[in-house]
């Protein structure tokens, strides 16, 4: 199993990187208040033997979750900053479970071209990987009260899992709450693998309303964690990220934007992280954390010269066109950038009731 290198920058920021020939991959986690943030570590694996992976992110949500959780050496944490990193610690498991069963596969077909279990199944199984980690960890003292926006160790998360199939990836996608996962595409940019679990899902209003979620992972309560699979061809780019990341922006396309400026001026997969962990902080208002997945390229050159032309267009059109907050103007300029970016963005999005294989 190989995982991604790790350097650690200064008090409540970290940064994780790797790269190889077809695989490049870095990680982004930051704390709006250092030693209090509730993002766990993103989660990056590589499977060499199988060529497959998994790319994760998980977000504690703190205000239904601030109660205190008290480990046995004492130390204290919220229930969302443990909640997050033990369904982190879950997906990790599961991932290395899921993995093991794609190499007995393999040895005794005798050849790579894998295929899928049941997407239904394989949420099912992370589900009860999650809620095993968590349920035991619940208090004794856990709340009764029914419709209360109390959750014990609730977290986000969207994660993907990938594996190559010669010249194309496949991804499954699984996500609960607001966290999300994409495909950065060199002719039609971002696109959301997601739809989150919130009573507004048009991204502009999202970051207009901050809109309550509507399913979350958390211990004391049934939740569910919906999928999608999607096949792209190679080479390809993955995304996922929190709301530090992407709720604090102009516009949807301003993510974009970072990505993809950073992606520029990066002199290395190294730099490209401490770049974005540089943007990230100087922008949000939140944790933030976030991993990318780039497969099939032959190194960073190889991914910055596919994605030059697109660079140039998401400048000309939504970051040299940007409109001041206090200008006149600046809603209406938002409502139609958007207008103009949502078609490639949602390209991908699942359906709004869930599921679907």
């Amino acid at each position: 199993m190989r995982i991604a290198a790790t350097t650690e920058a200064d008090s409540g920021r970290a940064i994780w990187y790797h790269q190889e020939r077809s695989l490049l991959s870095l990680g982004v986690w930051t704390e709006r208040r250092p030693g209090r943030g509730e993002d766990a570590e993103p989660l990056l694996v590589h499977h060499v033997p199988t060529g497959g992976g998994i790319a994760a992110v998980f977000d504690g949500a703190g205000g239904a979750g601030a109660a205190a959780v008290e480990f046995p050496s004492g130390r204290r944490r919220t229930g969302a900053w443990t909640g997050a990193r033990l369904a982190r610690a879950a997906a990790e498991s599961w991932f290395h479970a899921t993995v093991a069963d794609d190499v007995t596969s393999h040895n005794r077909s005798g050849h790579d071209d894998r295929t899928y279990g049941g997407a239904a199944g394989e949420a099912t199984e992370l589900e009860k990987h999650v809620a095993g980690a968590l349920i035991p960890m619940r208090s004794a003292r856990s709340t009764r009260l029914v419709g209360s926006i109390r959750r014990e160790l609730p977290t986000t998360m969207a994660a993907v899992r990938y594996r190559r199939r010669r010249r194309r990836l496949a991804c499954r996608t699984f996500w609960a709450g607001d966290s999300r996962a994409y495909a950065l595409a060199h002719g039609t940019g971002l696109q959301a693998l997601t739809r989150d679990h919130t009573v507004e899902t048009d991204a502009l209003d999202q970051l207009l309303q901050d809109p309550p979620m509507t399913n979350m992972i958390c211990a004391d309560r049934d939740f569910r964690i919906d999928h999608t699979d999607t096949e792209f061809d190679l080479p390809c780019v993955l995304v996922c990220a929190t709301d530090g990341f992407f709720g604090y922006v102009d516009t949807p396309a301003h993510f974009e934007c970072h990505l993809l400026r950073t992606l520029r001026d990066a002199r290395d997969v190294a730099d490209w992280a401490d770049l974005l962990c540089a943007r990230v902080t100087a922008y949000t208002a939140d944790d933030a954390s976030l991993t990318i997945v780039a497969l099939g390229y032959r190194n960073l050159e190889h991914l910055q010269s596919t994605f030059a032309h697109r660079t140039d267009v998401v400048t000309r059109a939504y970051w040299e066109g940007s409109v001041h907050h206090d200008a006149p103007g600046f809603s209406e300029w938002r409502r139609r950038t958007w207008s103009q970016y949502r078609t490639g963005y949602e390209r991908r999005m699942p359906p709004a009731h869930g599921r679907t294989t």
